[in-house]
């Protein structure tokens, strides 16, 4: 005798919407975990549908060998219908044959790279023609001891590496921007803007950085990670700035992570660099003008994205007149969004930010864009790496109001560096004792952080 299959709580079938007993006994009837040839059972179906006017029941569906097998007591087999006797399907229950997956899914033969791609502690990898081949390691750029001899050699590594995206490198198209299965984003310039031959720039994003192993590093303390992941989850509209390899992508990978799984999500990048594993998401990309069709921008994207029903929106960098578009998806109701931005110090954000706007190509006094940015934005977070390679978050400012028509700020975490440092990477992170006005957001989504928090 075989031990008692444990029993599931499936809904009540359609054809008892009341839940009553079906055996003698007042219980459910055991069902097993793996039904015996020629069983049948009733799929799991919602119990709403019960309730609904016009639907049937699903019949019992009957669990069937491999191949034909005479059964006791079962039914004839039906009879064999030929593919040329079956009635055509509808149309809308057609579906596409399966595609194979495109060549951008494996990564290129780096030849000589290879080691430096495999190695964890570089960040980037530049090839100055046949010069010389540099690394950033832990934050510090250095020479790898590798060079490249011929130019065959620089042409060889560009063409497989154009060869799995796709993309064309040619005298009309001199540059691209691309990126690999693992998340690595190359940068390929070549004649006739160079003048030696190719260069490429490659920057590896192996993983996501958790916000604990941001913490260990140094990157920020646990105070303010506990700060920001209460911001994240009250849905606060952020703006990550900071100069170039600053870690801004880094930091906004992490906070995705903070993101709760049931929100919808909508990234929108030129280069693919967020890390969004949220089932419920879509990543978009933007497509540069070719010969045959017109450039696809970030502004065309925001655009889209706001009739993708989406809970928040990213964008991997405001760069051009798609700040605009943002601002206003942020005042629309998408609030929890999130991007990053070129700027040293968070009052230069802003600064940048209307710049952006302006670009749109409408003629908005700079009252109504600041004003927009007021209500749009909540945080700016800067992010600076110092000499001696090492990334801090030097402030975490909040937006709270205009006076005339001066966008005023508040410093609620800052980086004080020790002045007996050269480098200016060591010191300490302190709060300066004001509470900042989000909280009472996050007090409203069940988030208990009291005021001495920040004394």
């Amino acid at each position: 005798m075989s031990p008692a299959a444990p029993k599931r709580n499936f809904p009540p079938p359609l054809d008892n919407p009341a839940g009553k007993s079906l055996t003698d006994e007042g219980e459910v009837p055991e069902i097993e975990d793996s039904p015996r040839l020629g069983d049948t059972h009733e799929e799991p179906t919602d119990p709403g549908l019960s309730a609904r006017p016009g639907v049937k029941a699903a019949p019992p569906r009957v669990v069937m060998p491999a191949s034909a097998l005479p059964f006791p007591g079962s039914a004839p087999p039906a009879p064999t219908v030929s593919p040329q006797q079956r009635p055509p399907l509808p149309q809308s229950q057609i579906l596409p044959q399966a595609q194979t997956l495109p060549a951008h899914h494996r990564m290129p033969d780096f030849g000589p790279l290879a080691p430096l791609m495999r190695d964890p502690n570089i960040t980037e990898v530049m090839i100055n023609d046949v010069r010389n081949v540099m690394v950033e390691k832990e934050g510090r750029m250095s020479y790898s001891g590798l060079t490249l001899s011929t130019i065959d050699e620089v042409n060889r590594i560009v063409r497989n590496v154009l060869d799995v995206s796709g993309r064309v490198l040619s005298p009309e198209s001199p540059y691209v921007d691309l990126a690999l299965a693992d998340g690595s984003r190359v940068n390929i310039v070549g004649p006739p803007i160079t003048t030696a031959g190719p260069c490429v720039t490659i920057r590896k994003f192996p993983r996501r950085h958790t916000a604990e192993e941001l913490i260990a590093r140094g990157t920020l303390s646990q105070r303010m990670a506990y700060f920001l992941n209460a911001c994240v989850v009250s849905k606060a509209n952020i703006l990550i700035s900071g100069g170039t390899g600053s870690g801004k992508t880094t930091l906004m990978n992490a906070m995705i992570g903070l993101i709760p799984k049931g929100e919808r999500i909508v990234s929108i990048e030129d280069t693919p660099e967020l890390l969004v594993s949220q089932e419920n998401s879509v990543r978009m990309q933007t497509r540069p003008a070719s010969a045959t069709s017109s450039a696809i921008t970030s502004t065309h994207l925001v655009a889209n994205a706001l009739r993708m029903r989406p809970d928040r929106i990213l964008i991997g960098e405001c760069r051009g007149a798609e700040a605009l578009d943002m601002l206003q998806a942020m005042n629309t109701g998408h609030e929890g969004s999130m991007t990053t931005i070129h700027a040293n110090t968070p009052r230069d954000a802003l600064m940048r930010v209307e710049t952006l706007c302006m670009m749109a190509g409408y003629e908005l006094p700079i009252k109504a864009i600041r004003q927009q940015i007021v209500r749009a934005l909540d945080l700016v977070i800067q992010v600076q790496r110092f000499r001696s390679g090492h990334r801090r978050v030097t402030a975490i400012s909040e937006l709270t109001g205009m006076e005339t028509e001066m966008i005023t700020m508040q410093d609620i975490f800052v980086f004080e560096p020790d002045p007996a440092d050269p480098t200016g990477a060591k010191g300490r992170f302190k709060t300066l004792g004001l509470v900042p006005r989000i909280l009472e957001r996050i007090h409203d989504h069940g988030i208990d952080i009291p005021n001495n928090y920040f004394g």
